[in-house]
């Protein structure tokens, strides 16, 4: 039956179906947990959906910002809309965990996560996770680089993860037009530090 379910999941990719492909191996993996190839294949669509996921969140959380208004200095607390979305996005790491509990993909995009959802209180979380990572991994580059670019408040954005030169909007405005922010290519992230 697992077999099946993986046979169609695979046809599912070929038609450019991911949701159904995740359905179908969410079933194969129920029926055969230990399968690693169901598993491995089962992990890397949950973590394309859920790094699909922290994207919206962040484009949520730049739309909000402009639409309210808000003064690049200004502290602010996350709409409704913007909290859901992060919400789901750190549910859909999860259950890439749940499926794969050491996965360090999905680790090290659940720290820059929880970072980037809130650099106060998120960073102690992040650092827990990536020193647990760097812990097991001691040699692994981009364990020991997050761990610095999460460790170390941000001069160039004063620590806020926006771009300093479009207050987080990803535009200018110039002589009161409308120009695409050029230092942060419109996403309205710190070029330094807000790729995090």
């Amino acid at each position: 039956m697992a077999d099946d379910l993986h046979a169609q999941a695979r046809q599912a990719l070929d038609r450019g179906d991911p949701d159904a492909a995740r359905d179908l191996l969410a079933k194969a993996h129920a029926a055969s947990p230990d399968d690693a190839e169901i598993r491995e294949l089962y992990a890397g669509l949950l973590l394309a959906h859920a790094i699909h996921l922290a994207t919206d969140a962040r484009d949520a959380r730049r739309r909000d910002i402009a639409r309210r208004k808000i003064p690049y200095d200004e502290e602010f607390q996350d709409s409704p809309e913007v909290a859901r979305a992060f919400d789901a996005a750190l549910a859909a790491h999860d259950a890439v965990l749940a499926v794969e509990t050491g996965h360090e993909k999905a680790l090290m995009m659940k720290a820059t996560l929880l970072f980037r959802r809130d650099r106060v209180t998120g960073r102690e979380a992040a650092l827990a996770i990536l020193r647990g990572l760097e812990a097991a991994h001691p040699d692994h580059k981009q364990v020991t680089f997050l761990l610095k670019k999460v460790g170390t408040p941000c001069p160039r954005c004063t620590d806020t993860g926006f771009c300093p030169y479009c207050a987080g909007r990803g535009v200018r405005t110039i002589l009161r037009f409308e120009r695409v922010c050029e230092k942060c290519h419109s996403d309205g992230i710190c070029p330094v530090c807000g790729v995090l």
